[in-house]
């Protein structure tokens, strides 16, 4: 028998299952672009329920079941999602209500996109609406324009929101047409929870078929590896608040204990008012708004962003390096450190109780070599500042962008 990635677990505890379908394709601006835009389209209608009040209505019966459609970005994969949660039919007394009712439904909004030129024309509508509303706040601009420094040399991986708005806006018929028929050769997942995940799994099976859920889904390597180039860039806008952001380059491919050590870092630096950065720049120098640390393994970047007062900038520039530079030298507040670990801890006991957490593990098992097999609670659990000053001296400072 061909082996076919669809996995969905027994629902034991929550009265909700949920479905995930998962396709995977290399991530361009272009296929940015067109997943935004088929994933809007798919939102609002379908060729089975051809305007959006018909298939809010089919959900609506459904028992308001939840569906969404959304492109993720996994470094160099683009992944787009469909995501369903629904009430598990034996918590109603309703004879009309099965799963053969739910994964039916499902399949016709997912498999029959509704590519009428006045379907296309309302999803370019909304996302320019959103585009916009975006970009009028100063902290996704600036998002915006460190990424495109970032990759100023790999233009495909530049877009961090829905793609190239100007690619949205001039989208035709027949390009959305192709897109979708260049999909039906991609790799797809169906990963989900159920009551009684054999009967789930054999609809799924059925209504599901086709080259993509025989193809390889996980990938070996999706990392984008950053290119060294320092870049050092200012913009004005006139804001009273200007928006700082740093990027540090990963210098070496991280490992999952790698990618804890860097959740660690975030909190250590930026999760609380405790935090080092926090204290220093908002509670002694009294300069920040705000002030975050992410770390995007899959783009080899450590990003510290603050919103702070524009005469300050200097300053905290410099606190930032020179706290990273602390740090890759071994100098760690251990008091920090517990506080920083144990919060970790806390946010993955928080996450593990939620479907959507559980969702996206399940989905990073399936699309990454050996990290079903990688216990992230123990890791955690085992970690060290000797690993987080490891982390931080795998790190080269590489980006300054500044929006005032």
């Amino acid at each position: 028998m061909l082996t076919t990635n669809i996995a969905i677990r027994k629902n034991k505890k929550f009265t909700t299952g949920t479905i995930g379908y998962f396709v995977r394709f290399p991530l361009t601006s272009h296929n940015l672009a067109f997943a935004s835009l088929l994933a809007r389209m798919q939102m609002n209608l379908s060729l089975s329920y051809p305007s959006i009040a018909s298939q809010q209505r089919a959900l609506s019966q459904l028992y308001d079941l939840q569906f969404e459609v959304m492109p993720q970005l996994f470094g160099k994969e683009i992944i787009l999602t469909y995501y369903a949660n629904f009430v598990e039919p034996i918590e109603i007394l309703d004879p009309d209500y099965t799963y053969e009712k739910i994964i039916g439904t499902l399949g016709r909004i997912i498999r029959f996109p509704n590519n009428q030129p006045a379907a296309l024309n309302l999803a370019q509508r909304q996302l320019k609406d959103d585009y916009r509303e975006l970009m009028g706040q100063p902290f996704n601009y600036a998002l915006d324009r460190f990424f495109k420094f970032w990759y100023q040399d790999q233009p495909d991986y530049a877009e961090n929101f829905m793609g190239p708005i100007a690619e949205i806006k001039s989208a035709d018929h027949k390009q959305m047409e192709d897109f979708i028929s260049s999909l039906r050769q991609q790799p797809v997942a169906i990963l989900g929870m159920g009551r009684d995940n054999t009967l789930l799994t054999k609809l799924a099976q059925k209504e599901f078929r086709g080259a993509g859920v025989i193809g390889q889904f996980q990938v070996d390597d999706m990392t984008i590896p950053a290119k060294r180039s320092l870049i050092d860039q200012v913009d004005q806008q006139g804001n009273i608040q200007a928006q700082v952001m740093l990027g540090f380059e990963f210098k070496d491919r991280t490992t999952y204990q790698d990618q804890i050590a860097g959740t660690l870092l975030e909190q250590y630096l930026a999760g609380d008012e405790s935090s080092k950065l926090f204290s220093q720049i908002r509670a002694e120098l009294g300069a920040a708004y705000d002030v975050s640390a992410s770390s995007f393994a899959n783009n080899s970047l450590f990003l510290i962003n603050t919103g702070i007062d524009p005469q300050k900038v200097g300053l905290v520039k410099q606190i930032i390096l020179n706290e990273m530079g602390k740090i890759a030298n071994g100098d760690v507040d251990e008091v920090i450190f517990k506080k920083a670990k144990k919060a970790v801890q806390r946010n993955h006991w928080i996450g593990s109780d939620s479907q959507n957490w559980q969702l996206g593990q399940a989905l990073r098992a399936e699309l990454l070599p050996e990290y079903v097999n990688f216990d992230r609670e123990d890791a955690i659990k085992k970690s060290t500042p000797h690993q987080m000053v490891n982390f931080a001296r795998n790190l080269f400072f590489n980006e300054s962008y500044i929006l005032k």
